[in-house]
């Protein structure tokens, strides 16, 4: 049943990056967007357990939201950049706590792509390879801010860099910063995971279709960008983030599913 869930919430999430409410409120677009935080919460469950699953939520969650209040409070790790008042919900501390639950999902997505690529889906992941997880993650995070920063900050404004920055008013800071925070938080659910209590559920040999959803997540999470130019019109930004999103954000993707597959097809743990 929880498999059938994760992905009728692919398909709601598919559908909303088809139409990205370009014309609502920032708060429906965060609001609806968030299924695919209640997407990954369900699928991490089955494969992690519910208490592993909630202690990468959180640390995911809580290092993405304290970094981002000292980024904006004392320009660390981002640059000098601020959330205008209301505009993504209200603020604490100068963050919208709502709008860094999307931390988890990309941090979800992310680390299935990695582990799937080191053949690290049913087994622990340590030393070199475990780092090696982290970077991947963290360059396919990293990846998407570079398509999909420029026209929520520039063009909606639900972020502001005062000071603009050489790629369409976004910093170099800003990417780098991305990169090493979610390469940190990256390592840190690394050793989250390989924890007992979370080996003995994902220790549990699946049939590479089981990880399909949270693979797919991270390239829906793509679509808004790729069919930006058609939304929106054939600008130099638009244009940019479109081909990102086709041409970048799918080879984390396809090196995934590609290791998946290879791996040949193992048991089935049709129960869960």
């Amino acid at each position: 049943m929880k498999k059938i869930v994760c992905w009728i919430l692919l398909l709601i999430c598919f559908l909303i990056g088809l139409y990205p409410f370009s014309s609502q409120s920032p708060l429906i677009t965060y609001a609806v967007s968030n299924i695919a935080v209640l997407l990954c919460l369900i699928h991490c469950s089955m494969w992690a357990g519910w208490p592993t699953t909630l202690k990468i939520f959180f640390v995911t969650w809580l290092t993405g939201y304290f970094t981002e209040v000292l980024g904006v409070n004392f320009q660390f790790l981002y640059g000098l950049y601020y959330y205008p008042d209301l505009v993504s919900g209200p603020l604490l501390l100068g963050v919208p706590p709502m709008a860094m639950l999307i931390y988890f999902p990309l941090g979800y997505t992310g680390l299935i792509m990695g582990r799937a690529v080191v053949g690290g889906l049913s087994m622990k992941v340590t030393g070199v390879r475990l780092i090696g997880v982290a970077i991947f993650a963290a360059l396919a995070m990293t990846t998407h801010d570079f398509s999909n920063d420029p026209f929520q900050s520039t063009v909606r404004g639900l972020w502001v860099w005062p000071n603009g920055g050489a790629y369409f008013g976004v910093p170099l800071q800003n990417f780098i910063g991305w990169f090493v925070l979610t390469g940190f938080f990256s390592i840190i659910v690394g050793f989250i995971v390989n924890s007992p209590q979370a080996m003995r559920s994902i220790a549990i040999r699946r049939s590479p279709n089981f990880f399909l959803p949270a693979i797919l997540l991270y390239l829906i999470f793509e679509v808004p960008q790729m069919f930006r130019p058609i939304l929106h019109g054939e600008t130099p930004i638009n244009l940019s983030s479109s081909g990102i999103a086709m041409f970048a954000t799918t080879i984390p993707v396809l090196a995934a599913l590609l290791a998946l597959y290879r791996q040949g097809p193992l048991k089935a743990d049709d129960e869960q």
